[in-house]
């Protein structure tokens, strides 16, 4: 795989990692934002490049390593991102009920503050690293998943030895 390619999924799962931490701040939405962040980053990226033309037609190894790459690089920003955005929102929460009040409260983020301590950072850090390689390896089987369907869509033109790149 081009290293091109995978700094472009890195960047675009990086970005999608960041918008799902925006909507997962949101405690209703947090349980279809886990099964986002879980399942579908890898696919979402590897549809879009494929729509854009950035990608060509990959094979399943290839397939793999993107998801796990997008998975991995997803979970990673959506924490880096959620976890500052929680504390916020906690500390102004009877702000944020008296504006928004369909938002009932951040019960997620009480565990949070305690665990954002200077004494237990690195216990945080091990828990993204950890969740993360657990994103990587099912991003990486709905990865080859997306491939698979969309070699049965799009049929592959027998003449094509190479698979050409367009760099933009």
């Amino acid at each position: 795989m081009n290293s091109l390619i995978a700094k472009q999924a890195m960047l675009y799962s990086v970005i999608l990692g960041a918008i799902l931490a925006i909507f997962g701040s949101f405690n209703f939405l947090i349980g279809l934002v886990t099964f986002a962040l879980a399942l579908l980053c890898a696919p979402a990226v590897i549809l879009y490049m494929r729509k854009t033309n950035k990608i060509g037609f990959l094979e399943n190894q290839q397939a793999a390593a993107l998801g796990g790459l997008c998975g991995f690089c997803s979970t990673v920003s959506f924490f880096l991102i959620f976890t500052p955005l929680t504390l916020i929102f906690l500390k102004l929460a009877p702000l944020i009920n008296k504006i928004l009040p369909f938002i009932n409260g951040y019960h997620y983020g009480y565990g949070l503050q305690y665990l954002i301590r200077f004494d237990s950072l690195w216990l945080f850090f091990i828990i993204i690293i950890m969740i993360a390689i657990v994103a990587a390896l099912t991003n990486s089987t709905t990865a080859m998943g997306a491939v698979f369907l969309l070699e049965q869509f799009e049929k592959r033109p027998d003449d094509i030895e190479e698979i050409d790149i367009k760099i933009e």
